[in-house]
């Protein structure tokens, strides 16, 4: 058994077979000897591996610590439920069913919810979508004191992409975007997916920090773009009470997820870290983001910023998962998917 401190100062034990496995879990109740650097890099998880991997998961773990030993420095404050709210796809989910005209409706119904709440949201766009008509949109958003961010040039996966062709799709959505984009160049991976091998992450790694952007990962992912598709249906039959009835069930759907990833990240974190929330700059959300808004403050959840989640150690810490998936940024810490 290893010994080692999590971000939050606490001191546990993991089995060194499992570290990095895939059902690796930390039991922060039991060992007693402390943070262990020569330990974990001992570990099968950085043995035997190439240069420019063994230093990128060096500086991972050398991230970890520094956020460890800084949280162990200071008295924590009591849990909170803390949650900053995404949306990509901007300037509106195409190709799609939605003229410009209407796009620029939905980003004003977006923003007059997240106004009524007092929610500073980030949103990332495909800059391939960005026209001459449509950058209104982007124009709105922004204008309503919103983030920018990038989410590629073409929306592709990128584990079908080599390291030129992802710095290409970047650089080329980061000049579209130039007017909107300030001081906080935050960068989501599309699909979530961030690279099948730990070289093509380091890849990635690397071409963000070249051109200066943060990668932002989500914490709660959510299947809204499947129930958009079905409530666009509805609504092109003129059937109103379809509508409503997926409307509903896709309300209780963020609230399972919410649900899920909160416990999932008590279980395998130890306590409540800030979420992510993913969602799409679409029609759904355009009308019945109010009331998905008036459920988290209702269950006492408090609205953040992402730069302002994006402060607590958990994202610090090592991401160890590699594959096809896209997952939550909670799986990525535990190292596998949890459904």
């Amino acid at each position: 058994m290893k010994g080692f401190a999590d971000v939050e100062g606490r001191v546990g034990c993991a089995d060194e077979a499992a570290i990095g496995g895939s059902e690796s879990k930390v039991d922060f109740a039991r060992c007693p000897e402390g943070l262990c650097l020569d330990d974990i890099l001992s570990s099968p998880l950085y043995r035997g591996r190439d240069e420019l991997l063994g230093f990128r998961m060096l500086a991972h773990v050398t991230r970890a610590i520094a956020a460890g030993l800084a949280v162990l420095s200071t008295a924590l404050p009591g849990a909170a439920r803390e949650i900053a709210i995404t949306l990509d796809d901007l300037p509106y989910v195409m190709p799609s069913r939605t003229s410009p005209s209407e796009g620029l409706e939905q980003v004003r119904a977006v923003n007059e919810a997240l106004a009524a709440h007092r929610v500073e949201a980030t949103g990332f766009a495909v800059g391939s979508q960005i026209g001459w008509r449509s950058r209104r949109a982007v124009a709105a958003f922004a204008e309503a004191g919103h983030t920018v961010g990038n989410h590629s040039w073409s929306h592709p996966d990128y584990g079908t992409l080599t390291p030129d062709q992802f710095r290409e799709e970047t650089q080329r959505t980061d000049e579209a975007l130039s007017r909107w984009i300030g001081e906080s160049r935050f960068y989501r991976f599309p699909f979530l997916r961030e690279g099948e091998t730990e070289e093509a992450k380091a890849a990635a790694d690397q071409v963000l920090a070249d051109l200066g952007y943060v990668n932002v990962p989500v914490t709660i992912d959510t299947d809204d773009w499947r129930y958009n598709a079905d409530y666009l249906d509805a609504l092109d039959r003129d059937d109103e009470v379809t509508a409503a009835e997926i409307a509903e069930a896709y309300l209780a759907h963020i609230r399972e997820r919410t649900l899920h990833f909160e416990s999932l990240a008590e279980d395998a974190i130890g306590g409540e870290v800030p979420h992510i929330l993913l969602l799409h700059m679409n029609r759904i959300n355009a009308d019945h983001l109010s009331e998905m808004l008036d459920w988290y403050v209702a269950e006492g959840w408090t609205f953040v910023s992402v730069e302002e989640a994006m402060r607590d150690p958990f994202y610090a810490m090592p991401d160890l998962y590699a594959g096809p998936r896209g997952l939550s940024q909670v799986e990525r810490v535990m190292g596998r998917p949890s459904e």
